[in-house]
């Protein structure tokens, strides 16, 4: 269990951290809430199952967080709106620590100014 609250960490580690509670919780999805004055913070996770395709023995586990950012619009800026989506996908007799390790790479890849050659449209 995820527990009553999630930390987001907004600017990274030197950032704001932000504990948003959870809000809503079902067999297998959580939502969290943090709002204030200026802005709110949502993260809702997600588990499912997805059935075995064709010419495969295993289903697959499908785990996903969405963190979403409104900062509310003010009398001189429009209202901004921010989405992140992380998605594991994995089978059940899969080695945990293995596939840790390729989402470490992800993060690790999309941390080294990648992120601003995506905003532009570079592929």
């Amino acid at each position: 269990m995820l527990g009553d609250t999630i930390t987001i960490t907004l600017g990274g580690s030197g950032g704001t951290a932000r504990v948003c509670s959870k809000i809503n919780q079902d067999a297998y999805s959580a939502e969290y809430l943090n709002r204030n004055a200026t802005d709110e913070v949502r993260v809702k996770v997600r588990h499912s199952k997805e059935n075995a395709k064709l010419g495969e023995l295993y289903p697959v586990e499908r785990h996903n967080v969405l963190i979403t950012q409104i900062v509310f619009a003010t009398p001189t800026t429009d209202e901004k709106f921010r989405e992140i989506s992380y998605t594991i996908r994995n089978r059940a007799n899969d080695t945990i620590a293995l596939v840790t390790d390729l989402g470490e790479s992800a993060n690790f890849y999309l941390g080294s100014s990648i992120l601003d050659k995506l905003f532009v449209w570079e592929v």
